[in-house]
This record gives C-alpha cells, structure tokens and sequence, in this order.
C-alpha cells in the first residue's frame, strides 16, 4: 500500500512570525518612506532593506500605496501617543511643548505635505481620508490641551486650533539646512522655535 504524500499548502505563516515580519516591513518602510519621500520607496527597497523577498512584501501588502498608507498611520498614531503622554506629564505647558519640539525635530524628514502631494494619484480617496483623519486626531489633541491651557489661563485667548496648526508647521524647519546646520543644534532651534510661539514678535519690555 503507497503511502500518501501530502503537499503543504501555502498559506499565512505562523501568527508570531506573521506580526514580526508585518511590523517589520512596516517600520522598515516608514522610515524609508520619511526619509526620501513617496517617489523613490518601491516595495523592492523595501523587501532588500528588511532582508526579505519581494515576494515576503507582497504577500502583506498588495501594493506602495496601501504599505504607504499603512505607514503614515503608524508615524501617525505614534506621535499622538508619544505627544498625549508628554503633555499629560508634569512641568509647565512652555516645557511639555519643548520636549514635544525637541522629540519631532530630532528626526529629519520629508514635508508630510509634499509626501501627499507625491502619493496623491496613486492613493484611494479612502486611503486619503483613513490618513487626514489620523493627522486631524494630533491636531485635536493638540487643540484640547492648548483650550484647557487658555481656560486656565496660561496662554492668551486665541484660536486653539489654528494654534495647532502653527505650533506643527513651525516644527518643520527642522529639514531646512540654512536654520539646522553647524552652527546651530536641533534643541537650539527647537527652543527658539518655543520661545517665538510662547512669546510672539512684540519688542521685548
């Protein structure tokens, strides 16, 4: 009587394995995609910066614009999370925002903005809206905490949203070499940055 030989069948690799590698490529490629933008990652970059097939990157995401996705939701809730615990700590509202400036500024990277721009003709209007939707959850943190700072009383009355906005935008001149440079560090900078939102243009008294 012969034998029966069974041929495993492809499938998902075991569930530890499957959650190491995913986050794995995810990571791999949110810093590639941060550093050099949406244009120049491919899921090749990708799998050989990983130690992967290209095959191993397919199997987990059906194309660039889902993995780009899946990326910027992950830097994203990163940074609500690390800010919410920040500004939750102790010390005063001019510190806690400098400790969030001097944690973002540390790490260079492409404009969130140009990245959009680069990506936007291959991304869903689903994976577009999944991702302003992650950006707007910062804000609104942002937001609550700069309201509850106006309420108390630490900060002048103003728009606490629009102040959200600014304080972010204003962290993005981390990539530009004429103000990081030799000359000047990331926690100079980050606190000159503080020290014009805290205190604005007017002649100092």
């Amino acid at each position: 009587m012969q034998r029966e030989h069974h041929k495993r069948k492809p499938g998902r690799p075991k569930a530890s394995r499957s959650s190491q590698t995913m986050t794995q490529i995810l990571r791999t490629a949110s810093f590639l995609f941060m550093e050099h933008g949406y244009e120049k990652v491919s899921l090749v970059t990708v799998a050989q910066s990983c130690g992967l097939t290209k095959a191993s990157v397919y199997y987990y995401f059906n194309n660039k614009a889902v993995l780009f996705t899946e990326c910027l939701l992950l830097v994203l809730k990163i940074a609500h999370d690390q800010t919410a615990s920040i500004m939750s700590g102790s010390g005063s509202l001019q510190h806690r925002l400098l400790t969030v400036a001097q944690r973002f500024m540390s790490n260079a990277h492409i404009e969130f903005e140009s990245m959009m721009r680069e990506a936007s003709t291959e991304l869903t209007e689903e994976q577009v809206g999944s991702i302003r939707t992650a950006e707007q959850a910062l804000h609104i943190l942002l937001k609550d905490i700069f309201q509850r700072a106006i309420d108390e009383g630490e900060i002048a009355e103003c728009d606490p949203m629009l102040l959200s906005h600014v304080f972010t935008a204003m962290l993005t001149v981390r990539n530009r070499k004429e103000v990081i440079n030799e000359q000047k560090s990331v926690d100079q900078a980050a606190e000159e940055v503080i020290q014009l939102l805290w205190r604005g243009l007017a002649p100092r008294q």
